[in-house]
């Protein structure tokens, strides 16, 4: 069985970023100065998991018809400032016995009351090749309703270009083609991207009843209470281990996880047994344990619905979850807590966890062993830590969770006169 795994974004022209390159392994740590552009990248993932579904592009972007509303910013705000178009792409590795190799997709989308694609390809590496083979390639050129799209040797077709060619895999474009490698290259990127959470767990909804039925991790995490009470019954290990958690970060002593049910057991609510039996339920929970909750039962259940995803036979499915700020609302003890499963789920094949953070707790938990899953958004670019200038000699100074938060360094070495300011400015503590 072969494993994909997203091992890169590509914000070529996007927001604030221009030829931008976002490498992903299993865990990843972006961090930076206020309005570096750490939101943005988690933005790009989303915008192309969208772009991934059978919607018109304006659907899918601007919210129309779709529950989970618009992009940050709508369609409009995807493009740099003076542009009219934004341009995205990933990578989709896909390892095995006999190898590797990279799915490369790359998509350029015109802004406006109706975006359009303006070119679309999809390419195949391996690792023994110098360029990469074309897949699909699809280009509007001067027709502003259609895409001219082709696939290998084959005849090009039509497609409106109201759509993105991927998205139309499985159906259309595969039953036209009869063409099977880009067909499975096609279906491994569209599952990994539809398989992309953007995790920004809304506690007031978690705070209600909710059926037993929603089992998928939905970005919010208003299921919660369902996947935990899911977890009881069909992962008895990992619930052990979310109860174990909680009573570590509990701020009262408590005996275990329990639920209360409501309309003939069908739907449920979390809720704590301190003592005999007496319950607490989720509206009186605090929101910093709701909190903690939600993500920690997102980090344990990712590995589990990886390996359950249907795949195409050949490839399991790649996951993806990105959570912005992970710390917020948290003591910084309990984000160190989360870091250990975003670590935990991270080394799982497939799974790809994106942070971003501002705490020093947080940043000093990664430690230097990790250095190189840290990334630094900073002027329109992304770099990984260790390549920062000055990183070397501001590291054996202090942590970095010292550093960005100004407590050890605020300039040049006295005892060797080394300049750092081009570092602490990039990572945010000038």
């Amino acid at each position: 069985m072969k494993t994909a795994r997203l091992t890169e974004l590509r914000l070529t022209c996007f927001k604030s970023f221009r030829d931008a390159v976002v490498p992903l392994d299993g865990m990843t740590v972006l961090t930076g100065r206020n309005s570096s552009g750490k939101s943005n990248v988690l933005d790009a993932l989303d915008v192309l998991s969208r772009l991934a579904t059978p919607e018109r592009l304006r659907d899918s972007l601007d919210g129309h018809r779709r529950e989970g509303g618009p992009v940050r910013g709508g369609a409009k705000g995807l493009a740099p400032h003076g542009e009219s178009s934004f341009t995205l792409g990933c990578t989709v590795r896909v390892s095995g016995a006999d190898g590797a190799v990279d799915y490369l997709y790359d998509v350029e989308v015109e802004v406006g009351e109706e975006p359009g694609v303006v070119a679309e390809t999809l390419k195949l590496q391996g690792d023994d090749q110098q360029d990469p083979t074309p897949l699909l390639t699809a280009l509007s050129g001067d027709d502003e309703e259609e895409l001219t799209v082709a696939i290998g040797p084959l005849p090009a077709f039509k497609i409106p270009r109201s759509f993105t060619a991927l998205s139309f895999f499985p159906g259309g474009i595969q039953t036209i083609s009869h063409d099977p490698r880009s067909a499975e290259a096609a279906g491994i990127v569209l599952r990994t991207l539809r398989n992309a959470v953007i995790l920004n767990a809304d506690v007031t909804s978690m705070k209600d009843y909710v059926s037993r039925g929603r089992r998928e991790i939905e970005p919010d995490m208003a299921n919660l209470s369902a996947l935990v009470c899911l977890m009881r019954s069909e992962r008895p290990s990992l619930f052990s281990r979310l109860e174990a958690l909680a009573r570590e970060v509990a701020g009262c002593p408590i005996e275990a996880l329990d639920f209360i049910t409501a309309n003939d057991g069908h739907e449920v609510m979390l809720a704590l047994r301190e003592s005999g039996a007496a319950r607490t339920g989720a509206r009186s929970m605090s929101d910093g344990l709701l909190r903690f909750l939600a993500i920690a039962t997102a980090l344990l259940l990712v590995p589990q619905s990886a390996q359950e995803e249907p795949d195409d036979g050949r490839t399991s499915a790649a996951r993806v979850v990105a959570i912005e700020e992970i710390e917020n609302g948290l003591h910084p003890s309990h984000a160190a807590r989360l870091l250990e499963l975003v670590e935990g789920a991270g080394a799982q094949a497939g799974i790809s966890i994106i942070i971003t953070t501002h705490s020093p707790a947080l940043l000093d938990a990664i430690g230097g062993s990790r250095a190189e899953d840290v990334l630094v958004c900073h002027d329109g670019q992304v770099t990984r830590l260790p390549d920062l200038p000055g990183y070397d000699r501001a590291m054996a100074r202090g942590t970095l969770g010292r550093v960005v938060s100004q407590g050890l360094l605020t300039g040049p070495s006295e005892d060797d006169g080394a300049d750092y300011s081009d570092f602490l400015r990039l990572v945010g503590a000038m």
